[in-house]
């Protein structure tokens, strides 16, 4: 049963705390998913409010054919399109001279007095695989962001992407394909 699915009942009878609930549940998560997507916190804080704004409006044609928290990432996923499409670019580029700040880089050396060589080179390594994933088609890297970097199954990052597991696998290969293409000794 889909732990969500009375708050949604709830807000569908007018209880608008459910809401309040629903975001402090999925704020975060849907967060880290938008900013993977679009790259620019404040573009992502909007978005997942605008996520939420959206929920609270369409909550009476939600049907529990799906998880709420899918319909959730697929009204987010829906808006990041849209967002994308607005500014007039499909993809935010990452320049290859910015140095990632520390909490927003997974490949930070865990050592505390890291060798200052050592951390740029990991930092020019990340900047890279961000470029490069901002490189690929958007039906791959929506795939690999849901999958990988979220952590999405490949049956949950189907229901968002409204296509089938074995499409989301086989999206998910090629935009490893692409990336080891891209990025030649990089990536392991």
């Amino acid at each position: 049963m889909d732990p969500d699915l009375p708050l949604i009942e709830a807000l569908q009878a007018g209880d608008d705390s459910a809401l309040n609930e629903l975001i402090n549940r999925h704020r975060e998560p849907l967060f880290h998913f938008v900013f993977s997507y679009l790259r620019d916190e404040t573009a992502a804080r909007d978005v997942v409010q605008e996520t939420f704004v959206r929920t609270y409006f369409k909550v009476g044609k939600f049907r529990p054919s799906a998880t709420v928290k899918t319909w959730l990432y697929t009204i987010a996923l829906n808006l990041c399109r849209d967002h994308a499409r607005r500014i007039g670019k499909r993809r935010h580029d990452i320049s290859l001279d910015e140095v990632p700040s520390p909490e927003r880089s997974p490949l930070q050396l865990t050592d505390s007095r890291p060798i200052p060589s050592e951390q740029t080179a990991q930092n020019d390594r990340f900047a890279r695989l961000q470029h490069a994933i901002a490189q690929l088609p958007n039906s791959l890297r929506e795939a690999l962001i849901l999958f990988s970097l979220e952590g999405k199954s490949q049956q949950e990052a189907a229901a968002i992407l409204g296509t089938t597991p074995k499409t989301v696998e086989l999206r998910v290969y090629r935009a490893k394909d692409k990336l080891r293409k891209l990025l030649g000794g990089i990536l392991r």
